[in-house]
């Protein structure tokens, strides 16, 4: 579901970053439409392309907003089960903390106490 959510809010960003470039410079903004109309005598007059242009890039700026909402959400109710710490384990790969060794000694308990071995090399009862 949020993979879904997710292609349709890039497609809207691109579609939304063309309407942006190609609306009528005012004021020495970026737009490359460049507003040419030839006194109104094309298939849309300059004013008519503005309003329709800028009510696109309107509506399309609401449904991105809309959108990015509602994917927030979706991610939310996706990972509520899991917490900042519950993937530590897995990104570490189930490797074993230095204080816990697959004997249950620590690193500070020394050698595990097995009775075939002397506690002390040197000390022997002969």
């Amino acid at each position: 579901m949020s993979t879904v959510l997710l292609v349709i809010l890039l497609i809207i960003s691109v579609v939304m970053t063309g309407l942006i470039l190609i609306q009528r410079s005012e004021g020495g903004a970026l737009g490359i439409g460049g507003g040419g109309g030839g006194g109104g005598t094309g298939f849309m007059s300059g004013r008519a392309a503005t309003t329709s242009v800028a009510r696109m890039t309107a509506i399309l700026g609401t449904v991105f907003l809309v959108m990015s909402l509602l994917l927030s959400v979706v991610f939310a109710l996706e990972n509520q089960e899991t917490g900042a710490l519950d993937n530590v384990d897995n990104e570490v790969g189930g490797l074993t903390s230095p204080a816990e060794s697959s004997d249950g000694a620590t690193p500070l308990d020394g050698p595990a106490d097995d009775p075939a071995t002397p506690a002390d090399p040197t000390d022997t009862d002969d």
